[in-house]
């Protein structure tokens, strides 16, 4: 079931309507749950406003932003319970069916056997369509009507993983090979990605607890860092002064923007609580990789560095009238615009080159398992020609040069590494020399090499699965840097009024 990108809607401020979505993940929301939360939100803000000594207008704007967030809140716990059991049931499922195949032979018994282990849910309900579609026999595509059936179930969860499994399964029913030691390849790769996954998830828990504890103490620091320098009013009892430092115009509106700043990075960490489990990693387009693809290969460096020179040639000629005009901060301005236009083409060359090399890095593995099925009964080239259409697409662009080179020069083994040599992907080079090596022994011969083949595919999906973490890791722990950041401006602001506060009284002490 596909999720709505966007948890927050105006609907929502309606409590029936917030029910039916929290109901939607499959658990219920009484309107009494819904009221307590509202009342101890704002008492929770209403204590804060207090503190922060807020005008009428800023504090109202404050409750009703806690208001319009609250949604997120609920959702976001909800949301989180809700893909949990989603990565459950898809771990469930991948494992049953590879242990069912492994023992029937067939996908639609498989299918059968593992929907058993299912009571009704939306796991069973799928399962269930799969095998009634199968049990029909009749395809609309060339695809066949198994792998139409098994897509009833990937368009549902759209996980990496179950498309890998249900495309090894299928290309076993149609190519046969080693069933048993694909199967025991892919339950190994399976076991590591489900431990990776909740042990991801609990750091982002931590994380999330780190950053309420962030905005808590960023919080507290501001109001204590207020409350000092209102309270050196007393070191002058000789000045009267009537007007609190907190109830000055500039502090009021530097409270309001910090405590909805702080609002905006709760709600940030709540939201990075209940991204999908079965997606690691930000899943880029395959639209807009293949234009990456497509940019990086038909990229001409005279070309480009021409075109970001006509860009900058503007803003660079009017940094220069600008300054000899005497307006420095004008003219500096104009210069940085300049500069970026300038080396525009390295920037977004290097953002492409990076966002392709991580799909080919992802796409890889399910690749070479495919190729290593093929490879039992078929030599190299072959594999290769068969493996294309299946393969994923931000690679079908390389195996097709891949294959051409190969029909020219068939026993060159630069015609194997020349194979993602653009992109840093080394472990592309080891695979393809495996793949020459293969080559040269022939099918008959190459059962050691598949094998240390398939030991390499799973290094590198694991080590695909690190990387994407990793940049999972690193978004969740820069939220924990926002409260940090916002606290640092207002208390400079804070200090820098303060100051001026304070030499003020002075002054006033001096003209008693």
């Amino acid at each position: 079931m596909k999720q709505k990108k966007h948890l927050w809607r105006i609907g929502l401020m309606d409590p029936r309507n917030l029910a039916k979505e929290v109901h939607v993940y499959g658990y219920n929301f009484s309107w009494k749950t819904h009221l307590s939360l509202i009342v101890c939100s704002l008492l929770g803000m209403g204590a804060i406003g207090v503190v922060f000594h807020l005008n009428a207008v800023y504090f109202a704007v404050t409750v009703i932003a806690v208001v319009v967030m609250l949604p997120i809140f609920v959702l976001t716990m909800y949301k989180r319970m809700y893909e949990q059991k989603r990565f459950g049931d898809v771990t469930t499922y991948l494992e049953q069916m590879l242990y069912a195949y492994q023992k029937e032979g067939k996908v639609l018994s498989a299918l059968k056997e593992t929907a058993m282990i299912f009571d009704s849910g939306q796991m069973r309900e799928h399962i269930d369509r799969a095998i009634a579609y199968i049990e029909t026999g009749v395809s609309s595509t060339e695809r066949g009507f198994t792998a139409e059936g098994l897509a009833i179930i990937e368009e549902a969860y759209e996980c990496v993983k179950i498309h890998t499994v249900h495309d090894t399964l299928l290309s076993i029913d149609q190519h046969g090979g080693n069933v048993d030691g694909s199967i025991i390849l892919l339950l190994e790769d399976l076991e590591v990605w489900k431990r990776r996954g909740y042990k991801l998830q609990a750091q982002k828990k931590q994380q999330h607890t780190d950053n309420i504890i962030s905005i808590i103490v960023a919080t507290a620091l501001c109001a204590i860092a207020l409350y000092v320098i209102d309270g050196m009013r007393d070191l002058f009892p000789s000045v009267a002064v009537s007007t609190s430092i907190m109830k000055l115009p500039l502090i009021q509106l530097t409270s309001f923007v910090f405590l909805l700043w702080e609002l905006w990075v709760l709600a940030r960490s709540f939201r990075s609580m209940s991204s999908d489990w079965l997606q690691s990693g930000e899943i880029k387009d395959t639209e807009y990789l293949l234009h990456c693809y497509d940019k990086i290969r038909d990229y001409d460096v005279m070309t480009e560095k021409k075109k970001s020179l006509l860009w900058s040639s503007p803003f660079l000629i009017a940094a220069v009238i600008v300054f000899l005009m005497h307006r420095r901060g004008i003219a500096l301005l104009l210069l940085v615009v300049g500069m970026i236009c300038l080396f525009q083409h390295r920037m977004t060359r290097k953002l492409a080159m990076e966002d392709v090399t991580n799909a080919l890095y992802a796409a890889m593995p399910q690749w070479m398992i495919q190729m290593a099925l093929l490879l039992q009964h078929n030599n190299v080239q072959v594999s290769i020609a068969k493996s294309i259409q299946s393969a994923p697409e931000i690679l079908r662009p390389e195996l097709q040069l891949l294959q051409e080179r190969l029909s020219e020069h068939p026993e060159s083994l630069a015609a194997y590494t020349d194979f993602c040599k653009d992109y840093d992907v080394p472990e592309a080079q080891s695979l393809m020399k495996m793949l020459h090596s293969i080559a040269e022994a022939g099918t008959g011969n190459a059962n050691l090499q598949i094998t240390n083949m398939l030991q390499r595919v799973q290094e590198m999906q694991q080590l695909s699965d690190q990387r994407q973490d990793e940049s999972s890791r690193f978004k969740m722990q820069m939220v924990f840097l926002y409260p940090v950041f916002g606290a640092t401006v207002k208390l400079l602001i804070d200090l820098t009024l303060g100051s001026v506060y304070m030499m003020s009284m002075l002054g006033n002490m001096g003209g008693v």
